[in-house]
């Protein structure tokens, strides 16, 4: 059965599975945890069990003019912190949620809480970019790739940064939303 869209600047996510999905943004698992912890937009168990951890934003500050003012300097590692931060509580919170410590809520699938084993599953944390042309995206992601380095080993995981045409591929978005 197919979950309801969710809707970002920018960005419908119309292809999805629902008892493959954990909507944490909006979960009472998060809204329980109280203020401080920051989450991305969802989570999705692929067919191909990959554990998705997807963040959208309408646009990304240009790593070429960060230096430009100290405003620009502040835009940009805001932007980039704020979003290393979601994927690392967002992986946390996961873990704890499939462990059983944050207890049982209907926004979790019932693919994601009745997988026995995570052993073999890619952790991929994406970021999909509105308003971006595939060609500039190899900044954002070697950004990112820095900032979450540790996490990276840890939990051996990809950064994907992808603009809505690049999430089609993915199965995210629907062709033609």
């Amino acid at each position: 059965m197919r979950a309801e869209p969710i809707i970002e600047p920018g960005v419908k996510f119309d292809n999805l599975e629902k008892e493959q999905l954990f909507h944490i943004e909006h979960s009472d698992i998060h809204r329980k945890t109280g203020e401080g912890i920051k989450t991305v937009e969802f989570i999705y168990l692929t067919a191909g069990e990959n554990v998705l951890f997807v963040e959208a934003k309408k646009t990304c500050p240009n790593e070429a003019n960060k230096n430009d003012s100290e405003d620009k300097q502040k835009k940009y590692e805001q932007y980039y912190s704020e979003i290393a931060d979601k994927f690392v509580d967002s992986i946390n919170m996961f873990s704890a949620t499939v462990l059983g410590i944050n207890g049982y809520s209907d926004s979790v699938g019932e693919k994601i809480v009745k997988k026995r084993t995570y052993m073999g599953s890619k952790i991929r944390f994406v970021l999909v970019i509105a308003e971006a042309e595939e060609s500039w995206l190899g900044g954002p992601k070697a950004e990112l790739e820095t900032r979450l380095l540790r996490y990276r080993k840890i939990w051996k995981a990809d950064v994907l940064v992808l603009n809505p045409s690049m999430a089609v591929e993915l199965g995210l978005i629907k062709e033609g939303s």
